[in-house]
């Protein structure tokens, strides 16, 4: 910034005199952005009401065009203790006898109590130890020595769950909720909770366990020696497992297709794992005799030892790796050797691509040394396995097997219902069962406790032996509601529309600056905006648009019924009112809250409950052409968006404009006040030098 000489040769104000002259440039930016928070102010209005707009042509105007919503209908119950009733539109008006013999149920089994099993504590005594997620079934006395399953039947899904030492009671509980069960094992109840997600008949379940015959036991064994599943991982020997359940649910060519897949993955797997295991065995050996040697060494007394020492290639091995250390002795440099650099070799060797493509074909051509067979041979195997196998399921079933779930304080559970013992400790099982309801003599049944029949829906409370009475008839006093309703909300976003368009001016009033707003209160401050803000829609083309359409379509359609008749609104008594001021807003004649209407004929009622077909057609037609017309209001164009009333892309690009002009005017004006003050620097400067030229030329003259 220029140095600004303030008057101290003219003696000039000049602040003043530049705050002066800039006062009049900085009015044209303020002009700019008065221009845009009006515009704002407009943004947040139209917002608002666009709200408002979509809210009637989605929740009342979207509703009330169909017929549907003039048919409503009503039930009652003679006895709400047995059932309730609601009615839709197509009910038959009329009595209904009804008799609740059953109530729907899911089916819920308990288990018995289980009690302690003996675990040996660190002394070795047995102890009773209480069942957990954890226990394992085996533990239990469940018999793993042949081939158990546990097979979980729950509609079309069937589960196995193979029980083999390693079987918890979570495994158990898991793969009933993988059948679709709810399922659970209480620790402090020390009980299992089994249940049906539905009620009704068809979503019993059973329970059962069965052990697989000898040829199907010996197919399995084949199947996991082909697999050499002893050496897998757990999370492989699980998928084997699920597996062999899945070839137990179904022997179909996919099923099939997917566990050779499923196999010979994990076979890969395995085989890549064998071969990288023989190489880093190899590599670990090569690398051990490089850099470590052995020497024989005799102390003292005489005795041979046998000592490990570093070769060079090893201690310049160390060093070439930055592993080495000064304070390190030998037995130290020996030990990082061993567990470090040897390993670190081993890895960066493995990863080169030569012993990639090594490992490569060895998982596919075999190898002898690391005892991996080839990959054809091995998918062969195991097509063979999972084929046999798949044959002995599909020949027979297994061996049933009903001591294991005793011990888990179940039974075999083929969906009937079980009493609990008198001693209240063993199972119980509450049968699946649909509801079972007479109506007008005719047995109906539901899967739940509500029962759908001819437009009537029937909420079952209790089973009774006595016949409940239910009365459909028509609700004229919902339909007239409904229509009062719509009427109340046209109204409201009429009435707020009319008072913006129709706003006294708010002309010579603009937006308060900060330092006009510093001489107000707040409550001068809040008038003076809230009468901007009234008037920024008056006279709105866009909003003249919008009531038009409305007023139009409500009090211009007419419909021909299907009596032949024309009918407008006005012949339903719903008419504008008496004071032109009210701008179109609707009144129903005779309606007890109209005040100006309120001793009038209600014609609507009488309408409703003589003729409702006529009040259908007519209301569903003109709010018919009533949202279709505002939809076409709302339709997408370079200036709004779509769903939107009014111009919002045209108002957000020229707040744009308005947020640059303002950019621009605020460098312009800092430009036009640094060439102000240049300009009285610069004729401070000349006056001071002709000042100093004339007092040297005084002093001269002698004066």
């Amino acid at each position: 910034m220029a140095i600004r000489m303030t008057g101290l040769t003219s003696g000039l104000d000049t602040e003043s005199i530049v705050a002066a002259l800039m006062e009049a440039q900085k009015s044209k930016k303020t002009k700019v952005e008065n221009k845009k928070t009006k515009l704002e102010w407009t943004q947040t209005i139209w917002s608002g009401l666009n709200k408002k707009l979509y809210s009637f042509y989605t929740d009342y105007a979207g509703k009330m065009r169909f017929q549907s919503s003039y048919l409503t209908k009503k039930a009652a119950s003679s006895d709400s203790s047995v059932l309730t009733a609601t009615a839709k539109s197509t009910a038959a008006n009329g009595s209904y006898s009804i008799k609740v013999s059953q109530l729907a149920a899911a089916q819920y089994v308990t288990s018995a109590k289980l009690g302690t099993y003996k675990t040996k504590d660190e002394g070795g005594n047995d102890v009773d130890t209480a069942v957990t997620s954890k226990t394992k079934l085996a533990d239990l006395g469940f018999d793993t020595s042949g081939s158990s399953v546990i097979e979980i039947k729950s509609g079309d899904k069937k589960i196995n769950l193979y029980v083999d030492q390693d079987t918890t009671v979570a495994d158990f509980v898991q793969k009933l909720k993988d059948a679709g069960l709810n399922a659970s094992f209480d620790e402090k109840q020390s009980r299992f909770f089994i249940s049906a997600k539905d009620s009704g008949a068809d979503s019993k379940f059973t329970i059962s366990h069965t052990a697989l015959s000898a040829d199907q036991t010996a197919a399995k064994d084949a199947l996991l020696q082909t697999m050499d599943y002893s050496t897998l991982s757990s999370s492989d020997q699980g998928t084997v497992k699920q597996v062999l359940s899945d070839l137990q649910n179904a022997q179909t060519t996919e099923a099939k297709t997917a566990a050779y897949k499923s196999l010979q993955d994990i076979a890969d797997a395995a085989a890549k794992t064998k071969v990288t295991d023989y190489y880093t065995k190899q590599l670990t050996e090569k690398y051990t005799n490089e850099y470590i040697t052995t020497e024989t060494v005799t102390d003292d007394e005489g005795n041979e030892t046998t000592v490990e020492k570093l070769t060079d290639a090893g201690r310049q091995a160390l060093k070439d790796a930055n592993l080495d250390n000064d304070i390190y002795v030998d037995d130290d440099r020996l030990a990082v050797v061993k567990n470090k650099l040897i390993a670190q070799n081993v890895k960066k060797d493995l990863a080169t691509d030569g012993y990639k493509k090594s490992i490569e074909d060895a998982v596919t051509y075999g190898s002898v040394d690391a005892g991996v067979a080839e990959k054809a041979t091995r998918d062969a195997d195991i097509i063979v396995a999972v084929d046999n196998y798949a044959d002995q399921i599909s020949s027979g079933t297994g061996v049933a097997a009903s001591s294991g779930l005793t011990k888990l304080g179940l039974d075999n559970i083929d969906g009937s219902a079980v009493k609990e013992n008198a001693s209240g400790t063993g199972m119980a099982v509450i049968a699946a069962a649909d509801s079972v309801v007479q109506v007008n003599g005719a047995t109906l049944t539901s899967s739940n406790t509500t029962l759908n029949v001819n437009g009537l829906t029937l909420d079952l409370v209790s089973a009774s032996d006595k016949e409940v009475k239910v009365t459909v008839s028509n609700d004229s006093s919902a339909v007239y509601d409904s229509i009062k309703d719509f009427v109340e909300q046209y109204n409201s976003i009429l009435s707020e529309m009319n008072k913006y368009y129709y706003a006294s001016s708010a002309r010579g009033y603009d937006p308060l600056t900060d330092d006009q707003k510093k001489e107000m209160s707040d409550d001068e401050v809040e008038k003076w905006e809230t009468k901007i803000k009234d008037s920024l829609l008056r006279r709105d083309n866009t909003l003249e648009g919008i009531m038009q359409t409305m007023r139009t379509t409500m009090t211009g359609t007419t419909v021909t019924a299907s009596n032949g008749k024309t009918y407008s609104l006005a012949n339903l008594g719903i008419t504008t009112g008496k004071d032109y001021k009210e701008y179109g807003l609707l009144h129903i004649k005779g309606d007890e809250d109209d005040e100006d209407y309120a001793d009038s004929t209600n014609t609507l009622e009488n309408l409703i409950n003589e003729d409702p077909d006529v009040v259908q057609e007519v209301m569903s037609k003109i709010v018919t052409d009533l949202y279709s017309n505002l939809n076409k209001k709302m339709a997408a164009t370079t200036m709004s968006s779509a769903l939107t009333f009014y111009n919002d892309k045209e108002m957000t690009k020229q707040v744009t404009q308005y947020e640059k002009d303002i950019k621009e005017w605020k460098t312009k004006l800092a430009d036009m006040e640094d060439r102000y003050y240049k300009q009285f620097t610069a004729m401070e400067k000349a006056l001071a030098s002709l000042q100093s030229q004339q007092s040297s030329l005084a002093s001269y003259l002698g004066s």
